[in-house]
């Protein structure tokens, strides 16, 4: 709970923050403050590929930003776990992750065996009626190991 209202006060703080810098970045004056009605052709391309690529560039340092700040939160969030783990000593023990090994096939599977197989799991899926009317999209003509 702690946690929750900790992460909320830090949202609130940065929408303030950031209400309160728009809201200082008012501008005044003429809406032509670039000179833009006075400019030719490639002025005015060359002053929007500048626009586009300042809009660029703040978009990504804002999200690095936000990166940076979700971070510090989480690390902030751990932090004391990792103090207290450092306090008593407390170590803890992995077990290392067992393979488990690959069932057996047997080299000498008749086909039609495993044809039956397929037949029945299929059967089970779509429900026997529809295998045996053969009112599926599909028929099962042979089946071949891909090597």
């Amino acid at each position: 709970m702690k946690k929750r209202l900790a992460l909320i006060t830090v949202i609130v703080v940065l929408a303030v923050v950031m209400a309160t810098l728009l809201s200082a970045c008012a501008v005044e004056g003429s809406p032509d403050l670039l000179g833009i009605g006075k400019m030719n052709f490639g002025e005015r391309l060359l002053t929007g590929l500048l626009v586009f690529v300042l809009g660029l560039g703040m978009v990504f340092v804002v999200l690095f930003l936000l990166i940076a700040i979700i971070r510090a939160v989480a690390y902030l969030q751990n932090l004391p776990a990792k103090i207290a783990a450092k306090k008593s000593g407390a170590v803890t023990v992995t077990e290392p992750v067992k393979e488990i090994p690959a069932p057996a096939v047997a080299a000498d599977t008749d086909e039609d065996e495993v044809v039956a197989a397929i037949t029945a799991a299929i059967a089970a899926y779509y429900g026997a009626e529809a295998v045996e009317t053969s009112d599926l999209p599909f028929r099962v003509r042979s089946i071949r190991e891909i090597k």
